[in-house]
């Protein structure tokens, strides 16, 4: 979680969710192969690991069909932000250690508000007829589904999750510290490796970002972050012994710290450079 996570989550994540791409990037969370689930049963997947930047930019993103075309998504759960009363509320409502900031940095000050989301699931369900449409429409050639494809199932779950958030003057957020079950993914009928690397083969996916998620295929357990690279850097630092992405804004106005650790992932982000997030992200306790 981090700036984002402030205003219009709902609205936004089952957007995002639509788009192969996006998809995609979710599906290289997981192994690469651990057999095949009877047809009705559920494989599960180990939750994420580690955390690794994949770079885009705008264009990539500009004409990508909705994955709505390609067949059936479900989402469930509450993905949208509800303000506490404090640590203890958000504690019992998410089942969470809740992160606690021992020093400010310079610059934030007063109280900050608790804000909880509950655990989201989305259920996507291949259809061969809808995708073949879809690329027909595109002016393509749908590439050959494999066996077993056409209404398999998979569901990628996260949270739940909390966010502390302190307010500057001019109304945006000074400083965000924010926790949360780290995504996890489950197939019916197919291997996710299979229809990962399948659905970037998808027309309207870029090739150097597919080529970028394919390198993802060693262990599946890192979560590729995607990163607009015209307008964020990246750089790794390391954090109470955890490998963390450090994102920085071109323009200086924001920064994040994101890593993963035991299953679950926490960020630090606000309108601070990066050398003062860090040292709040190596107190959290």
């Amino acid at each position: 979680m981090t700036a984002a996570a402030t205003a219009g989550v709902p609205h936004r994540s089952r957007a995002l969710w639509r788009r192969p791409l996006v998809a995609a990037l979710a599906l290289a969370v997981t192994l690469t192969a651990a057999g095949t689930a009877a047809a009705n049963d559920w494989l599960p997947i180990f939750q994420t690991k580690a955390i690794a930047p994949v770079s885009f930019s705008a264009g990539d993103l500009v004409g990508l069909p909705d994955l709505h075309a390609y067949g059936v998504v479900k989402v469930t759960g509450d993905s949208g932000l509800r303000r506490v009363p404090d640590a203890a509320a958000a504690a019992v409502q998410t089942g969470l250690d809740v992160p606690k900031v021992n020093t400010l940095p310079r610059g934030v000050s007063g109280e900050s508000e608790y804000r909880v989301a509950g655990k989201v699931s989305v259920t996507f369900t291949f259809s061969t007829d809808r995708a073949a449409q879809a690329a027909e429409k595109a002016g393509k050639t749908l590439p050959p589904p494999p066996p077993g494809l056409d209404g398999g199932q998979l569901r990628l779950s996260a949270g739940p999750g909390v966010v502390q958030v302190w307010s500057s003057d001019a109304g945006a957020p000074a400083l965000i510290v924010g926790r949360a079950v780290a995504p996890s993914a489950s197939s019916s009928g197919v291997p996710i490796a299979t229809v990962r690397d399948y659905l970037l083969s998808l027309p309207g996916v870029p090739e150097k970002v597919a080529a970028q998620l394919r390198t993802f295929a060693g262990d599946g357990s890192t979560l590729p972050l995607p990163v607009p690279a015209d307008q964020v850097t990246t750089s790794s630092a390391t954090v109470n012994g955890s490998s963390a992405t450090v994102l920085t804004a071109r323009d200086q106005t924001m920064a994040a710290v994101v890593w993963v650790n035991d299953g679950i992932v926490t960020a630090v982000a606000g309108s601070l450079d990066p050398d003062e997030l860090l040292p709040v992200a190596r107190e959290l306790r």
